[in-house]
């Protein structure tokens, strides 16, 4: 009866969980958008040893198609992390035959991953440079994380800088966007504990996934604290109920966003 009890309270024990989310800009340190130069892996990894995240979804990490190691699974051999995936978005713009992906780095099984791709509206504008910008396809993993003793829904996403084409992403042509990342934020979160990590490239979440703040859905870890050197907020975590914030971290890196993280009680 004691080995019964015994085992009982381990399934029933609350699981400390570290969510982290990083825009690691190809592994490039300094400004965003910098054409061919060479990645600091090795910095992010440092970070990440530093801080010691269960999890970890990446944005703009470079993927190379099997022609050589993705960012992802670089930075989990160098820091240790048994599980990772990668999920090219599309054509990266700071280095030549590599792909954007959204990555994830576990400590935990990753299960169930699918990517799903935002409408895309072909928006151009003309860069600090003169040189022409065209809207890269983004969007966002829905994943599941294996506790052990639990499943988590993970959701990791990066959205359009509309900033950079002079267009608000409040407007009505890009309602089917947040609809539809709206729908799968309620689906996940209505599975079980929910965790989303998303680089929404905007700061006022309520503006876009009113739907999702409602009482009983999600709530955000560190809402309007500034994540890039220019002083704007653009990544978010969000939570499910079933979870218990204890602590956050934005810190400043060297990168063109900070390393954010939170830490749960699932």
């Amino acid at each position: 009866m004691n080995v019964l009890h015994a085992a009982e309270d381990a399934f029933m024990k609350p699981t400390l969980l570290k969510v982290a989310t990083w825009n690691i800009g190809g592994g490039i340190l300094g400004e965003s958008h910098q054409r061919g130069a060479s990645p600091s892996l090795d910095y992010y990894a440092a970070v990440l040893r530093e801080h010691l995240p269960d999890v970890v979804c990446l944005q703009e990490a470079h993927d190379y198609h099997g022609r050589g190691v993705s960012q992802a699974e670089y930075l989990a051999r160098c820091s240790g992390y048994p599980h990772f995936a990668s999920f090219p978005t599309s054509e990266s713009h700071m280095a030549e035959n590599a792909s954007l992906a959204l990555g994830m780095v576990s400590r935990f099984p990753i299960q169930n991953a699918a990517y799903k791709q935002f409408p895309n509206p072909k928006l151009e504008a003309v860069g600090p440079s003169g040189e022409c910008w065209k809207l890269h396809d983004k969007g966002y993993v829905v994943a599941q994380l294996d506790l052990g003793g639990c499943t988590l829904g993970l959701v990791n996403g990066h959205c359009f800088p509309l900033q950079h084409f002079g267009v608000s992403p409040t407007e009505s042509r890009f309602a089917q966007t947040w609809d539809m990342l709206t729908a799968d934020l309620l689906a996940v979160g209505d599975a079980g504990p929910a965790v989303a990590a998303i680089d929404l490239n905007y700061a006022r979440l309520k503006d876009l996934l009113a739907e999702v703040l409602r009482p009983g859905r999600y709530l955000s870890a560190f809402d309007g604290t500034p994540t890039t050197p220019k002083g704007v907020q653009k990544d978010h975590i969000l939570y499910g109920h079933a979870l218990r914030l204890l602590t956050t971290t934005v810190a400043a890196t060297s990168s063109d966003h900070s390393y954010c993280q939170a830490s749960f009680l699932v």
